[in-house]
């Protein structure tokens, strides 16, 4: 701790308060679950303790790692996460979608693996070709192209939520390191057609659609926003208490996944559901911080990219448990039950606290050239 610096600190800090909640809450939200589907009322508790205590040491020893080690390893990395797409489609298993590889019994999905080695890829190949940036044919174009690579693969699984979190996250890194807002603006209006081609493809995307629009029926398509609306309308202020939730006796389904924060909301009230989005923004805050702090122009990206990777997913869940937005099956980071989820955030914290560490020798500082982005949270404190 003492070799990190304020702002990684901080965030670690909060990274593992978020952890030790969403035990708590997975707990809370699945314990009737799972005494009715396996008669152990820990079911999910267990497996997701095992989970994060290998995220927490995964993420330690990456803490460790020297920051140019993840440029020199970023390209790598991103071929991997291609590989690990393209044979989910081919040999994945899921209800009606083909997300995960089931080894010994283990879940895995290689989406969330691949946001993460997009954001390492993007702060590498955007440090090195920084000048370009702001050219559309040399610099912002090849980004482009590998970008909706990943895209597409996702949405073919099909997760449509997910493949438009990940084109989010890259924008904004693309932005940040550079690109020119009417190119970016551009791109933005050509997902318009292939999200309705998402749509068109798979029909239960195109009814979470619809759904989302016709609100108010709440025995039919729209239960589970609806119970989701009823519990944290029913957690008034302060929440009924931990353990006392009406929705877990399985009236939402699989609540301790997706729409975990209503459970926070119902038990936790206002009070709680406010303190958990002020975590999400506090961690996003020294982020930045540690962006800005960041000795090299490389680690600006890369700690900008883990930052509003974490934060969009944050904002997207909690966006559609409130109903603001339609339903995307995105967890909630650190909370939502998951393996997956909970290995590469704990996985890209430690990578973000490792920019924090001091300055090793040899690593270039920031020049001139970088200030203009790093300005961009030069008011983040």
């Amino acid at each position: 701790m003492k070799a990190i610096r304020g702002a990684g600190v901080q965030a670690l800090l909060i990274a593992l308060i978020l952890v030790g909640l969403g035990l708590v809450m997975v707990y809370s939200a699945s314990s009737v679950l799972a005494s009715v589907k396996f008669a152990d009322s820990s079911f999910f508790l267990e497996r997701q303790s095992i989970r994060a205590a290998i995220g927490l040491v995964l993420m330690f020893l990456l803490v460790r790692i020297p920051l140019d080690l993840w440029a020199r390893g970023a390209r790598l990395m991103l071929v991997f996460g291609f590989v690990l797409l393209v044979l989910v489609l081919l040999l994945g298993e899921g209800r009606n979608t083909q997300r995960w590889f089931w080894l010994a019994g283990v879940a895995f999905q290689p989406s969330e693996y691949v946001k993460l080695a997009l954001v390492v890829y993007l702060a590498d190949v955007m440090a090195r070709r920084e000048e370009q940036m702001n050219d559309f044919r040399s610099g912002l174009l090849p980004r482009l192209l590998v970008i909706a690579a990943v895209v597409l693969l996702v949405a073919l699984q099909p997760d449509l939520g997910t493949a438009l979190a990940i084109g989010m996250i890259a924008g904004v890194m693309l932005w940040v390191g550079g690109a020119r807002p009417v190119h970016l603006l551009g791109c933005g209006l050509a997902m318009v057609p292939f999200v309705a081609f998402s749509l068109y493809l798979a029909p239960y995307q195109l009814r979470r659609f619809l759904n989302f629009i016709q609100a108010g029926d709440v025995l039919g398509n729209n239960y589970q926003l609806e119970q989701s609306l009823l519990a944290l309308g029913s957690g008034g202020f302060y929440g009924v208490g931990l353990g006392n939730s009406m929705q877990k006796q399985q009236f939402l389904p699989e609540p301790h996944t997706d729409f975990v924060f209503a459970f926070i909301g119902e038990e936790m009230g206002l009070v709680g559901t406010l303190i958990v989005i002020g975590l999400f923004v506090a961690f996003a805050i020294h982020g930045l911080r540690i962006a800005r702090e960041a000795p090299t122009y490389h680690g600006f990206l890369l700690a900008t990219g883990i930052t509003v990777m974490i934060s969009v997913y944050a904002m997207l869940n909690i966006g559609v448990v409130t109903g603001v937005l339609p339903t995307t099956g995105l967890p909630l980071p650190f909370i939502s039950y998951g393996g997956s989820a909970l290995l590469w955030n704990l996985s890209g914290v430690g990578i973000l606290v490792g920019i924090a560490r001091p300055r090793v020798r040899g690593e270039q500082l920031v020049t001139p050239r970088h200030k203009r982005s790093v300005e961009m949270v030069r008011k983040v404190r």
